[in-house]
């Protein structure tokens, strides 16, 4: 028990600090950590746990550079967008739909100007990640696929995507408690999450200050390239496989 409380401290703090330095990445890399301590019906609530933290901290850390009159319609987006998706679940293979998600940020990396997805309404785009975040997962690259990254700082990249992924990994963990998920007998996990969130961000935070905005969004640019390419080769190789 001690040991692993010790080992999901560390990767809790470890993909915090990568997530405030590079505004996202860290999240994938916690769940194929602690898929090695945990069984998958609590290795979900328990990264949705995680991650509501781990973005919130860099929320509040931000705060002063939130744009709200952007994150209300994206959060309301978001919302209306889960439950009108949903339905849709049981006709969608996710391993193509997986591939897809990848093409598509990589679409929206690299070649912006060819959807221009930056700019429509926050409460569309806030529907579209989120409906295809229900469907294919992958919801922090889709969101920061999409956000309008261009006329912000660094800071405001990180603080208003952590603000926005707060809200729908918050709305995920109180679905799993509807459900009937018992996260209170992992009360002491959930604990040492907290504090390795708190201390990942807290040291990445002090990090990112010593990147220039343009470092940071190349940085970012290639942290989303690889995220992609990996739903890409992952599933296509299940594709071939199957």
């Amino acid at each position: 028990m001690t040991g692993e409380l010790i080992a999901l401290g560390l990767f809790s703090t470890l993909t915090s600090l990568i997530t405030a330095v590079a505004g996202l990445g860290g999240g994938m890399l916690l769940l194929a950590l602690m898929a090695q301590l945990f069984a998958p019906v609590i290795l979900i609530p328990l990264h949705g746990v995680a991650q509501f933290f781990s973005n919130a901290n860099r929320g509040i850390i931000h705060r002063t550079k939130l744009e709200w009159i952007y994150l209300k319609p994206f959060m309301l987006g978001s919302v209306i967008g889960a439950f009108a998706f949903v339905p849709l679940v049981v006709f969608v293979n996710p391993v193509i739909g997986a591939v897809a998600v990848g093409l598509f940020i990589l679409l929206v990396t690299w070649f912006p100007a060819w959807l221009k997805i930056s700019n429509l309404p926050p409460i569309i785009s806030g529907g579209i990640t989120s409906g295809l975040g229900v469907l294919f997962g992958a919801t922090g690259p889709l969101a920061m696929s999409v956000h309008p990254k261009a006329n912000w700082s660094k800071e405001q990249i990180v603080g208003n995507h952590g603000a926005a992924m707060a809200f729908q990994h918050g709305i995920k963990v109180i679905a799993f408690l509807v459900a009937g998920v018992q996260l209170y007998a992992y009360l002491a996990h959930i604990v040492v999450l907290f504090a390795g969130a708190w201390l990942g961000t807290f040291v990445g935070t002090h990090l990112l200050k010593k990147l220039t905005d343009d470092r940071f969004k190349t940085i970012l640019k290639w942290v989303l390239t690889a995220l992609a390419l990996r739903l890409i080769f992952l599933n296509g190789y299940q594709l071939i496989n199957s």
